[in-house]
């Protein structure tokens, strides 16, 4: 008998794209799932297109509910799961066809406690791939920490993944964190994982639009929230390790991209988190040379010692590379 895959769908306020979201679950090659659609709180018309979608499958199913969070929406989703799989998708994005079940059969071919896939981002004007090359990765418990958190390849998303559903028994998303919240509980769910498969073809469409969270404007949770996950994730691992350098890595990169967000360094609402971003960089830079090497080191100097040499660079950078526009929406 095919395994029962549970998928937990959040939705606020999407009334324009809850319906392609859920037409890509109707027809998915895999059938033998439950849609859980967490209405959370909508104030236009989306609970209503839900109820609609209710009444045409009867394997889909809505709980309406007042607005909490992205986080709470989907612990209710998993609480309310029957599945021995579970899965992810935001209401305004999409899946490919086959992509369940795809990742199904990865899950049980290799028996791997995760299953995952490569994504796309889907632009009003183009689509970037990441990265498609068609491979297929075993990962052990290690390296699916290590390929997590150097996100290299790995998407730290919930949304192209599907997990054993026993992962869930004592994890759930942290309610208060709004930001890499998904970070956070993966890094939690593969540390439990025993094995884990990737494979890298690009299945999930991750739809950009204004409005979005890529390319939402900066707030407190947008700045703080990184800092904390990062910060916990590397407490929690042991020093000395591979991990936790890749952790300590990430966290100092969390903090100079405070130091390095335009509006943070001019806005008099978040200027004070780049100077205590700062801090913290001169802190770590002096208590911490043995781990603190190579281009990591002259960044980290640039930022707390020749600010304005450093963004003067940075912003040329940001400018040639492009990446100061990769989440722009025109």
């Amino acid at each position: 008998m095919e395994p029962l895959l549970s998928i937990i769908i959040p939705a606020f306020n999407i009334e324009q794209y809850i319906s392609r979201a859920l037409d890509s679950l109707i027809n998915q090659s895999y059938k033998n799932i439950e849609v859980i659609v967490v209405n959370d709180g909508s104030t236009d018309s989306t609970g209503d297109i839900i109820d609609s979608y209710v009444k045409k499958d009867n394997r889909i199913k809505v709980i309406h509910k007042k607005n909490e969070g992205v986080s709470i929406a989907r612990n209710t989703g998993i609480h309310l799961a029957k599945g021995d799989y579970i899965g992810f998708v935001d209401g305004d994005d999409t899946v490919d066809d086959d992509m369940f079940e795809t990742l199904i059969q990865n899950a049980i071919n290799y028996n791997a406690d995760i299953s995952h896939c490569g994504y796309k981002m889907v632009f009003p004007s183009r689509t970037d791939y990441y990265y498609n090359t068609g491979d297929i990765v075993i990962q052990d418990n290690q390296e699916g920490l290590k390929d997590l958190l150097k996100a290299d390849r790995v998407e730290p998303g919930l949304w192209n993944k599907i997990y054993k559903s026993s992962l869930f028994e004592d994890i759930r998303l942290n309610e208060n964190i709004k930001y890499n919240e998904d970070l956070l509980a993966n890094f939690y769910l593969f540390k439990k994982a025993k094995k884990s498969v990737f494979y890298d073809k690009c299945l999930y469409n991750y739809m950009i639009r204004k409005g979005s969270a890529a390319t939402k404007q900066v707030s407190k949770n947008k700045i703080v929230d990184p800092i904390l996950v990062l910060e916990e994730i590397k407490n929690s691992l042991e020093k000395g390790t591979d991990l936790y350098e890749i952790a300590y890595k990430r966290y100092l990169g969390s903090l100079i991209g405070v130091c390095r967000n335009k509006v943070c360094r001019s806005n008099i609402e978040y200027i004070y988190y780049t100077k205590e971003a700062k801090e913290k960089l001169k802190e770590e830079y002096l208590n911490n040379k043995d781990l603190i090497r190579g281009k990591m080191k002259y960044i980290i100097y640039g930022v707390v010692y020749l600010p304005l040499i450093f963004n003067f660079i940075d912003n040329i950078h940001g400018t040639v590379s492009g990446n100061k526009y990769k989440y722009e929406v025109k």
